[in-house]
């Protein structure tokens, strides 16, 4: 069974995170990502993509760090360049991305949405780069992303001193637009990727 489910609807394409409990990022569903948003990208009919995870407290946790735990800086690199190319694929997207963060946003969970033009987060969402915790760096672009959105003052605080946030506050410095209730981020996603329906699709 795939731990990425694609699903159309209409002009907006679905991708949902279902790798429970944590809807961890592994290679298979990062290369999966990778290959589902180039094919989007061709699909003339999509103007929308809405990226959330399954369940109601995990939008992602990030990385399965089973991966790193070896210490095998071959298959730290390989897993680096993975996220790297996944992410960077949805980051130039040619239609609108919206991440839908229905909970904890961790790391690559938060990297995800980062690399989205559009973040919606449920108020209960909880938003961290933990990397350096565990002796990683974000490396999916959220060192770069993070900072443009936040400024550096806040990027630092939540990369090199692993400040985690809440929703409210991640409203207030830019890091999400819109904050919603529990269970509301994709209905509201899904609001918002149709208004993008009834642009100009050049």
């Amino acid at each position: 069974m795939s731990q990425l489910k694609l699903e159309k609807r209409g002009h907006t394409a679905l991708i949902t995170i279902s790798n429970p409990p944590a809807n961890t990022w592994t290679r298979e569903t990062l290369t999966q990502l990778r290959d589902a948003v180039r094919s989007l990208a061709e699909d003339k009919k999509i103007y929308a993509l809405v990226i959330t995870g399954e369940g109601q407290k995990f939008c992602s946790a990030g990385a399965d760090l089973k991966l790193f735990a070896d210490g095998d800086k071959a298959v730290a690199g390989d897993m680096a360049r993975i996220f790297g190319e996944a992410f960077e694929t949805l980051s130039a997207f040619r239609g609108v991305s919206i991440a839908a963060i229905n909970g904890y946003a961790m790391g690559g969970g938060l990297e995800v949405a980062l690399a989205c033009d559009i973040r919606i987060a449920e108020e209960q969402a909880q938003l961290a780069l933990p990397e350096a915790k565990v002796g990683l760096l974000p490396c999916a672009g959220g060192t770069q992303h993070l900072a443009w959105l936040v400024g550096e003052g806040w990027a630092k605080r939540m990369i090199l001193c692993g400040e985690r946030i809440g929703a409210a506050k991640a409203q207030q410095v830019g890091l999400v637009e819109e904050v919603v209730a529990a269970g509301l981020a994709l209905e509201s996603a899904l609001l918002l990727a149709d208004k993008v329906a009834e642009q100009s699709p050049v």
